[in-house]
């Protein structure tokens, strides 16, 4: 069932950041609009999240979005609103620059904010990785394995490989590893777990960036399966 007040207060929210970021793209490059949808083949659900953001020339940038639960395609449920900035504090070289960034997620149950620091390495004109390293506080508690009040935070490590395989094709590689700092399980029953995404993105003009997305989520064991996700989205550039 539509929860019709939060979806018509998101689509506000949503609107305005994207008419901001729209009306700066008319003064600045960098902006961008984004859908995406999303399919989990363990829980067998679909999820929808739109998004707005802006790159600026310095290498620092900001991105909103908001998602969706839409089941099986039969409801439309809000899932969560993110905002997230980054900045290159340190430019080491010409080839190597390290970030701060940060997140902050609200749902239903609550927020969770995630501060980062990232070191990009440019390798060739074709070819760039980044390391991250983020920890994830839940800023409300909940039960642990100890049947004790606590905060489900987690460390997680990311390596993003980004590859031009040609003028219209790249390829981006990105490992996680997720590793839960109380006594939580995560949904694969053990305290860590893996993420490998696999993505191709098509520059099918300047503006249009369609792309698909698959990925290894690890295993679920409340659905007894091993989860796998593809996502289908396009990115469009003012």
């Amino acid at each position: 069932m539509i929860d019709f007040g939060i979806f018509i207060m998101n689509r506000i929210i949503l609107l305005s950041v994207t008419c901001l970021f729209a009306f700066s793209a008319q003064s600045f490059a960098g902006g961008y609009l984004e859908v995406r949808e999303a399919w989990n083949s363990a829980s067998e659900e679909h999820q929808f999240k739109v998004g707005a953001g802006y790159n600026f020339q310095n290498g620092a940038g900001l991105i909103y979005q908001s998602a969706y639960n839409t089941g099986k395609l039969d409801q439309l449920k809000h899932s969560f609103d993110e905002v997230e900035g980054w900045y290159p504090l340190w430019k080491i070289n010409d080839d190597l620059t390290f970030y701060a960034g940060g997140l902050i997620n609200s749902t239903n149950a609550g927020s969770t904010t995630a501060p980062y620091a990232q070191l990009g390495y440019v390798i060739t004109d074709d070819l760039a990785m980044a390391f991250k390293y983020r920890y994830n506080h839940m800023n409300y508690e909940t039960k642990d394995l100890n049947k004790e009040m606590n905060y489900n935070d987690s460390h997680q490590l990311i390596l993003v490989v980004n590859y031009k395989i040609n003028d219209v094709l790249s390829y981006e590689f990105e490992p996680n590893y997720y590793l839960n700092s109380n006594e939580y399980n995560r949904k694969n029953g053990k305290d860590h777990s893996w993420e490998l995404n696999n993505k191709f993105t098509w520059k099918m003009t300047q503006a249009w960036r369609p792309f698909i997305q698959l990925s290894w989520l690890d295993r679920d064991v409340g659905n007894n399966a091993e989860q796998y996700r593809i996502r289908l989205g396009i990115r469009y550039y003012f």
